[in-house]
């Protein structure tokens, strides 16, 4: 994206379709926290009163969390956000009419979402600037095929093929398991710079140290012109050492009149963390195009990353 190859293209409706997915996952799992008579017995069992929370209100936090997630995240890929609104509604209405494009076969009327945002798509898909719909959802492949400017692949690989990139050979997972030394360095550089969340509350990890880093997946693409660098995005498991310090919330006291726990003591140490991370590797290559040096390694995604400070074996 910064070398202008591609520009990543979204719309303010797929913005709100993706945020709403992400919200009601969450909403499923928590929603009863909105009844009075399941924070009753929360409090009864636990000695913790949730606070007084409507199903509605509930539903409201999360959906403004997703939507400032999911915007930051196509702001991130510097994403140009298309207008719904410059999409004449006749245009999407007229395919429900005749049961065509996205509303033939099994078309149904959830597909308007997807309806409006392709007629944004082909308002700025042109001969030189044709789009790219990356999805697996069968429902794009008929609408496209009425298209000259727009065509549906099903992955990334998919897509770096399309663009003149080409699957690496094999020796990139044996080159980066040789270059291990090189990789626990940028890993824990990258580990510095991002900072890990403990999974108690009002933690602080510090002073971490990268031991050990294990290649759980890889796929790497060989770039369009010869000699440039290689591509390589992997998932890594991570093994590191690292101190911590929290309040000591099991012998906190309970203040009734505030209805908040209240620590007296801190617990330290240090402690072993593991936890896995997705990654983008940049590989210098040889005259042969061989992998020959790593160059950066940069975390894929923005989230904080959150990491067991006791592992069940401390309870033991």
């Amino acid at each position: 994206m910064d070398a202008d190859l591609i520009c990543v293209l979204t719309t303010d409706l797929t913005v709100t379709e993706v945020s709403k997915k992400h919200s009601a996952n969450d909403f499923d799992v928590i929603k009863e926290v909105g009844r009075p008579h399941f924070r009753s017995i929360v409090k009864d069992a636990l000695g913790a009163e949730l606070p007084a929370v409507t199903k509605a209100e509930i539903k409201a936090a999360l959906d403004e969390r997703y939507t400032a997630s999911v915007s930051a995240m196509f702001e991130l890929l510097k994403a140009r956000v298309l207008e719904i609104d410059g999409v004449k509604p006749s245009a999407v209405f007229a395919s429900y009419a005749a049961g065509s494009g996205f509303f033939s076969g099994e078309g149904k009327k959830d597909q308007f979402p997807d309806a409006f945002a392709f007629e944004c798509l082909k308002a700025v898909a042109t001969d030189n600037s044709p789009v790219i719909i990356v999805s697996d959802d069968g429902d794009f492949d008929t609408p496209a095929k009425q298209e000259d400017n727009i065509i549906v692949l099903k992955s990334l690989p998919d897509l770096f093929k399309h663009l003149g990139f080409e699957m690496a050979a094999p020796p990139v997972e044996e080159f980066l398991e040789e270059s291990s030394d090189d990789l626990v360095k940028l890993v824990n550089s990258e580990v510095e710079g991002w900072g890990l969340i403990g999974d108690v509350e009002d933690s602080e990890v510090y002073d971490v140290v990268v031991d050990e880093v294990e290649i759980e997946k890889v796929a790497a693409f060989k770039p369009v012109e010869e000699g440039d660098s290689l591509l390589a995005i992997a998932t890594l498991g991570v093994r590191a050492r690292a101190s911590f310090t929290h309040p000591d919330w099991d012998t906190a006291s309970y203040d009734s009149e505030d209805k908040v726990l209240i620590p007296w003591d801190d617990v330290s140490g240090e402690t072993d963390l593991e936890f896995s991370v997705d990654v983008s590797i940049s590989i210098a290559v040889d005259e042969e195009g061989n992998p020959e040096e790593l160059e950066t390694l940069r975390f894929r995604s923005s989230d904080f990353q959150y990491v067991t400070l006791h592992p069940f074996e401390d309870y033991k």
